[in-house]
């Protein structure tokens, strides 16, 4: 578009310097005509007295009568002068007129010449005829003026030698000298024509170029989309165009004369003046945001640009200003700020309201599927153990939707923590099919897993997380997929990425549904098939995915369904451990045990019972409970337990206090705190990390990490460095 513009822009100025060009030539065709139209006046009384004064008579004997000469100043002279006089009224500017003119003129030079009887100083008339003549910058006018001179010298040399060479008989050599003065003559004429020419056309293209510059900028200025102005050196408007005027309310007239500070915000008016300075001092060019006072008292919020317009010499002439209109751009900011502000409240509400919920939902929970675990450890009949595995695989399903509603929800508030390091896709991967296969085998499905990487190759991602996405479609490669078949697992690299394949040969997607594939709670029409399902698992594979950098989609086979997942291959930490030279850890073996203290503060009688049932069988443990957080504090400061075992919502105090009190107290600031709570939130749990708690558990309990953590904390023991790995 830009050289469109430029194409078109040096179109209009060529033409417009042609225009000029002819304009002044014509001119000058006109003015030197009238010249020559006054030229001719005077030459033909001029001639006229000539033959008065040298040869007013002619005798024969003692009769005089007028000369000849008389006759031929007045009538030839009158012929000669009349015709191009006329000529310069009727067709001014000619081509006609210009060569009969330089006929006529070297017909006149001829006509004295004669008169003088040949004299040699008439003869300068020729040349300055020639001269003159080049008045009019057309060299081809001197074409016909000096054949004239030729022609007249050549015959009247021959047949009237002393008309024109003042003797009686002349050399045809002489001829041809004058000819060649003439010529000599006519070549520097034309040199000098053409170089005008040139110097015409020069001087034309440069004043079309600024008038089609000027009026370009005439034109933007004027008609600009922003206020734009011409402001002097005093800070006074001298030009603004219309949308200036618009903006502030002023017309030009108004705002002409008026300084710019008397328009000015009042708490603009010190910035501007600096920013004036600081233009004029050399700084090219400034954009920044200015208030202006309108013509109603209203204030205009602006974008102003201003520069300074100098001279050759880079002396400041004047400003020029640029403002463009963001009053409402500064309302959509004031009321996004206030839908953002909103937006947080309703995020931090629904935050506070699924932080409830999960409470609410996982406390009973915790009794559900806690007792359903104690009663799995015990010896009950085959119909006992169904029932019992029935209410654990609901609470567990509960416990899904729960955790997967959560995880969407912390995803889209950018509360969920990842920890994004070097994944063993190899180990993960069999981490999650040993998980799946007793699934599948109940279906009589076989999985075939084809590694096309080394089992060793690492990828950047959240272990944890990772095995959720892999679990999630594996699950639902089980469950939609037809009895008997197979499903395929295949992982390859691709340039720097691991993709990760999964496919079954069940009923597929519908093309219609595909592009409904990763929304929540949408099951695709599968949940009138009967399979159990939350419509929530590829919605949280995909964000999950994506939040750890990676990418998901489905390959759209002809038969069955293949999801796949994509991650950057990276070093693996035994290759960078190794390459680094950094030591190993090693812990120490474990001695004997002796009875160590837990003391568990907790109002929830269920919970408590849990707690006592799992730990029942463990004879180095000796448990205490307290259902307040004050008695809580007074037993851990008469006990001194080994650790602690906290819930977080108690009904005198809350854990967060009692676990304040506890890391305040020199008694008990050294004993570990194990935070044991429904709040599985982020942000919850990093506060009270960082409070002092030892470690956090989330309810439902997970009964073999739970007695891991609870050991680890009773038989602490430091690790020993050994030999580099």
């Amino acid at each position: 578009m830009f050289k469109l513009n430029s194409e078109s822009s040096g179109q209009e100025s060529s033409a417009h310097a042609e225009a000029l060009f002819e304009a002044h030539r014509h001119e000058i065709f006109c003015k030197t005509d009238q010249l020559f139209a006054r030229l001719m006046i005077v030459q033909w009384f001029a001639g006229i007295l000539m033959a008065l004064l040298i040869s007013p008579h002619t005798w024969t004997g003692q009769t005089s009568q007028v000369h000849i000469h008389v006759w031929a100043a007045v009538f030839l002279g009158g012929a000669i002068s009349l015709f191009p006089i006329w000529l310069t009224h009727a067709w001014p500017g000619a081509a006609i007129t210009r060569y009969i003119i330089a006929t006529a003129q070297m017909l006149m030079s001829a006509l004295l010449i004669g008169l003088t009887g040949g004299r040699i100083e008439t003869h300068f008339h020729v040349f300055v005829s020639l001269v003159i003549l080049s008045f009019y910058r057309d060299w081809r006018v001197l074409i016909p003026a000096t054949v004239v001179v030729g022609l007249d010298h050549f015959l009247r040399g021959i047949y009237w030698p002393f008309s024109v060479y003042g003797v009686l008989n002349a050399s045809p050599w002489r001829t041809l000298e004058h000819a060649t003065w003439v010529v000599f003559e006519d070549i520097f004429l034309v040199i000098s024509c053409l170089r005008s020419i040139r110097e015409m056309r020069s001087i034309a293209n440069r004043t079309a170029e600024l008038e089609v510059s000027e009026r370009n900028f005439r034109e933007t200025f004027e008609e600009a989309p922003i206020g734009m102005a011409v402001v002097g050196l005093d800070e006074t408007f001298l030009h603004a165009n219309a949308r200036l005027c618009q903006l502030l309310g002023y017309s030009d007239e108004e705002l002409a004369g008026l300084n710019t500070e008397e328009i000015t915000f009042p708490d603009d008016i010190e910035e501007a003046r600096q920013l004036a300075k600081s233009l004029l001092n050399g700084t090219k060019r400034y954009t920044g945001e200015k208030r202006y006072i309108q013509k109603n008292k209203d204030v205009l919020w602006a974008s102003r640009t201003a520069s300074v317009i100098r001279d050759k010499d880079d002396q400041p002439r004047h400003f020029l200003i640029m403002v463009e209109d963001i009053t409402q751009r500064k309302k959509a900011a004031t009321a996004l700020q206030q839908a953002k502000d909103e937006a947080e409240r309703a995020n931090n509400a629904k935050s506070e309201f699924l932080s409830r919920m999960s409470h609410e939902l996982r406390t009973p929970l915790n009794a559900i599927l806690g007792f359903s675990q104690v009663l799995e450890r015990q010896e009950l009949p085959l119909v006992q153990r169904e029932r019992v595995g029935h209410i654990y695989r609901a609470g567990q399903h509960l416990l899904s939707l729960i955790n997967e509603v959560l995880e969407i929800s912390r995803i889209e508030t950018g509360r969920i923590q990842l920890s994004v390091e070097p994944v063993c896709m190899g180990d993960a991967l069999s981490e999650v099919l040993d998980i799946i296969r007793p699934l599948a085998s109940q279906r009589r499905m076989q999985i075939e897993r084809n590694d096309f990487v080394s089992p060793e190759t690492n990828i950047l991602a959240d272990r944890q997380r990772l095995k959720q996405v892999l679990l999630n479609i594996l699950s639902n490669a089980v469950k939609y997929n037809c009895d008997g078949e197979r499903i395929a697992v295949t992982v390859e690299q691709r340039t720097a990425h691991l993709r990760l394949s999964i496919s079954d040969n069940g009923p597929g997607i519908p093309p219609d549904k595909r592009n409904r594939l990763f929304g929540a709670f949408d099951r695709l029409g599968a949940e009138v098939t009967g399979t159990q399902g939350t419509g929530l698992g590829l919605a949280l594979s995909k964000r999950l995915t994506e939040a750890m950098g990676g990418k998901i989609g489905e390959s759209q086979p002809d038969k069955g369904a293949s999801f796949w997942v994509e991650f950057p291959i990276v070093a693996s930490p035994r290759e960078r451990l190794v390459s680094a030279g950094r030591p190993t850890l090693v812990p120490f073996a474990a001695p004997g045990r002796e009875v160590k203290t837990l003391l568990y503060i907790e109002d929830n009688v269920s919970n408590l019972t849990l707690i006592e049932h799992l730990l029942g069988d463990e004879q180095s443990i000796k448990l205490i409970s307290a259902m307040q957080g004050l008695l809580g504090l007074e037993l851990a400061s008469r006990h001194r337990p080994d650790a602690i075992l906290l819930d977080l919502h108690l009904p005198d105090i809350t854990g967060a206090e009692v676990l304040a009190r506890l890391k305040a107290d020199a008694r008990t600031s050294t004993i570990p705190v194990i935070v044991l709570s429904a709040d599985a939130t982020k942000s919850q749990i990093d506060r009270l990390l960082a409070a002092g708690a030892s470690d956090y558990l989330t309810k439902p309990l997970d009964v073999e990490r739970f007695l891991k953590v609870i050991d680890q904390h009773l038989h602490a023991r430091a690790p020993l460095v050994c030999a580099t790995a």
